[in-house]
């Protein structure tokens, strides 16, 4: 199946987890795809992989939190494969720590990647999408978007603002062919799960439990409800929040009862 064909489609922080997963997903749908990350050697990987499975590919050294790089991968989209139909904004960097604790600076910082990122990704691309009569931006947010979360203020902050963007452009520009939607994962096996594992009292295998499925998620399942906001098969769905968490969320876990068959 080529549900892309003939697409164009950036992804932010496309170098490795949900981003590398999302590009091949895409790319094997047909479409032309931009890898935009600030890793140079992952970025070239990717690229390399998607082509030599026949696939049409090109990597932008883009760090999100700069503006004039997010307007340099939809120029160079639109050099390279004649225009831009979806743009996956997905780059995220976070500090953490107690509020009263946590730096500034590194405050600041995980704003302006994981928020302001999206923003600038969003105003670059809307101008090339207006172009070919409209297109699909998507953006990833968390679970921890629509939750507080200990020690994760800034990551917390960020992902919730991010689904209101992406309902405002929704709003704004729904009559111009744009469609904006959010995906809202729980916890994906990724280098950022890694990382904060290094960091968490949590077991690993206690988080896996947390989740109705029993397990984490793994990034290719991210990747296909990308395909499916990316495609003519979500042509309803605009301004919406699709909590992919393996039912993390779904209960409380209050009475403490394991699940059936547990």
């Amino acid at each position: 199946m080529e549900r892309l064909a003939g697409r164009v489609a950036i992804v932010t922080g496309g170098a490795s987890g949900i981003g590398a997963a999302t590009l091949r997903r895409f790319a094997a749908e047909g479409a032309a795809v931009v890898c935009a990350d600030v890793d140079e050697a992952g970025g070239a990987r990717i690229v390399g992989e998607i082509e030599r499975a026949g696939g049409r590919a090109a990597f932008r050294l883009t760090d999100v939190g700069v503006l004039a790089d997010l307007e340099g991968a939809v120029a160079l989209a639109v050099e390279r494969f004649g225009g831009l139909d979806v743009m996956h904004n997905n780059a995220v960097w976070s500090g953490g720590g107690y509020v009263a604790e946590i730096d500034p600076a590194v405050w600041d910082r995980s704003l302006q990647v994981s928020l302001t990122g999206v923003f600038y990704g969003m105003r670059a691309a809307i101008p090339a999408l207006l172009e070919r009569g409209g297109g699909s931006i998507i953006t990833t947010s968390s679970v921890d978007g629509l939750f507080g979360e200990i020690m994760a203020a800034p990551y917390a902050t960020a992902k919730a603002a991010v689904i209101n963007l992406t309902r405002t452009v929704a709003v704004e520009y729904g009559r111009k062919g744009i469609r904006a939607n959010c995906i809202c994962p729980g916890a994906v096996e990724t280098p950022l799960l890694d990382f904060l594992g290094q960091l968490a009292p949590k077991p690993r295998d206690q988080l896996a439990a947390e989740h109705a499925i029993g397990r984490c998620l793994r990034p290719e399942e991210i990747a296909n409800v990308a395909l499916f906001l990316a495609s003519d098969e979500s042509s309803a769905v605009t301004g919406a929040v699709l909590v992919a968490d393996g039912g993390l969320t779904a209960g409380l876990g209050v009475t403490g009862f394991p699940p059936y068959g547990g």
